[in-house]
């Protein structure tokens, strides 16, 4: 990996990981379609392993307006779908993991724009949890099936509730990747270097939180990442 690359990478996931500071979500939805253009070493593991330092952190500072109700049911929906996203992992050809990162993504910002609203069931809770669980484990993009549910709350009680998920979901994805040899030691590495990239998220994301447009902010993710994953999958398939 080339010091342009590692110096572009660490821009565009401070940027991400502002986002999320704002919104609750964002960081992985906005920089791992970018990551894997501008080196596929960056995904989905760098990320996954850097993501429960910054949900870790914004967890702490968004602490009491949690759904614990809606928290307990989509972690225990989101087992499933890291099981079958190490089974995607394990059987997609090295060759073709841009194309399933590709998809997925798109797959995740039709959720956002179809429009369609959910009630928080237990049932609902735990299929977006299921279906957040497979995203996030393979290509590091979990939030979207989740954030649909909560369409109708603050933003606090979004970040608040998200945050932990992403903890405790980012955990269990890791620990399976690694006890299925889906990490190894460039991983690590590759994380480090996105580290800084974390703690500029976190101290810029605070004072912007009430500042921003978080509608505007939404749409223009959805559209550069809608963009980057087009790209790759383009790319993946010529």
């Amino acid at each position: 990996m080339s010091l342009f690359e590692i110096l572009a990478g660490c821009f565009v996931y401070a940027v991400g990981c502002t986002l999320q500071g704002v919104l609750g979500f964002g960081a992985n939805l906005l920089a791992v379609p970018i990551l894997a253009l501008i080196n596929p070493d960056f995904v989905p593991g760098p990320v996954l392993l850097i993501n429960p330092i910054l949900s870790g952190f914004f967890t702490l500072r968004e602490k009491g307006n949690t759904d614990k109700y809606g928290l307990t049911w989509t972690v225990i929906g989101r087992l499933p779908g890291i099981a079958l996203a190490v089974l995607a992992l394990s059987v997609v050809a090295e060759e073709r993991i841009g194309v399933l990162f590709g998809s997925l993504l798109l797959f995740a910002i039709a959720l956002r724009l179809s429009g369609l609203k959910f009630k928080r069931s237990q049932k609902n809770l735990m299929v977006a949890g299921c279906v957040s669980g497979f995203m996030g484990t393979s290509v590091g993009v979990g939030g979207p099936p989740i954030a649909l549910l909560y369409h109708d709350v603050s933003g606090s009680v979004l970040r608040a509730t998200l945050s932990p998920y992403f903890l405790i979901g980012t955990i269990i994805s890791i620990s399976a990747l690694a006890l299925t040899g889906n990490f190894d030691s460039g991983d690590l590495l590759t994380s480090i270097y996105l580290l800084p990239s974390v703690m500029i998220g976190m101290a810029v994301s605070g004072p912007l939180r009430k500042k921003l447009d978080h509608k505007w902010i939404t749409n223009g993710i959805y559209l550069l990442s809608g963009t980057a994953a087009i790209t790759l999958l383009i790319r993946s398939l010529f």
